[in-house]
């Protein structure tokens, strides 16, 4: 069974070798990390190396034109820079921070095609973006809410037209719930909504296969918050499951699959709470 030492030291020797930035797979999510675990020890010498590790991020992507993909690229990048915010590890002006994020989402969202209505790669990664950033503060910038609202009425048009995959139904579902959870798109969407919970694999959901890229655990707390199903005793067998096979390599240093995420797995088992950093996934 790996301890928090080793998934600590581990991290520590490759998070800043990793050529990639992204929330998923790269520097991004391993800050968070390093966030958490900051705030669990108490030592800020943690701190201290995932503002390295985000400092490192902001100059990858001030050196190229960064792509706009959620799981690899500004969308998710930009997620975690406001989880951070919000959940008070840092303090910082958004507006400097978020400048450069908010016009490269802009643009995208406004001029560019979308490749898919999926989380990792399509347009509700790039509506996630927009929803964490309006959440944070309840911003008031007319260009966020001008890009979330071009993004809403494109997936509920799609939605009336039945051009939404089977495979990317979930994550249009996912970001349908989480939009309305925002004031002032409460009850917007409401029908769009409704027409989602008619979809096979929403109305009746299959645990096992929806959300594919998450492990059982992240699947499950996802089909609880999003289906509305008392899932505790799945989860609890599941975090039992988790303990006994805590044990295995991993290849990946990342926050979906990786060294970060077993620590924060290991954290929220040992708090017994903290499960906000899932809702980045």
């Amino acid at each position: 069974m790996k301890s928090l030492d080793k998934i600590v030291e581990t991290l520590l020797i490759n998070g800043s070798l990793l050529e990639t930035s992204g929330l998923f797979h790269g520097k991004t999510g391993i800050a968070i990390y390093f966030f958490h675990y900051a705030r669990h020890t108490g030592n800020d010498l943690f701190v201290d190396y995932a503002m390295d590790l985000i400092e490192d991020v902001q100059n990858q992507i001030n050196s190229v034109k960064y792509h706009v993909r959620y799981d690899t690229g500004l969308a998710g990048i930009g997620c975690g820079f406001e989880y951070i915010l919000q959940n008070g590890f840092l303090e910082a002006d958004n507006s400097d921070i978020f400048e450069d994020f908010d016009d490269r989402m802009f643009r995208a969202t406004m001029y560019e095609p979308y490749p898919n209505f999926s989380l990792e790669s399509g347009l509700t990664g790039w509506g996630r973006y927009f929803i964490y950033r309006i959440s944070g503060n309840l911003h008031k910038n007319f260009k966020l809410h001008e890009a979330l609202s071009h993004i809403a009425e494109e997936i509920s048009k799609k939605i009336l037209e039945h051009a939404i995959p089977e495979t990317e139904q979930p994550d249009v579902y996912r970001f349908l719930c989480d939009l309305s959870t925002l004031p002032g798109y409460s009850f917007k969407y409401d029908n769009s909504l409704r027409l989602c919970r008619q979809w096979k694999n929403i109305f009746v959901p299959n645990l096992q296969n929806i959300f594919p890229y998450m492990s059982d655990l992240l699947r499950l707390y996802s089909c609880q918050k999003y289906f509305n199903i008392d899932l505790s005793v799945e989860i609890r067998k599941e975090w039992e499951n988790w303990k006994d096979s805590f044990c295995y390599p991993l290849a990946d240093m990342g926050l979906l699959s990786g060294w970060a995420n077993d620590g924060l797995m290991y954290l929220t088992f040992i708090n017994n709470d903290n499960v906000s950093w899932m809702n980045l996934l």
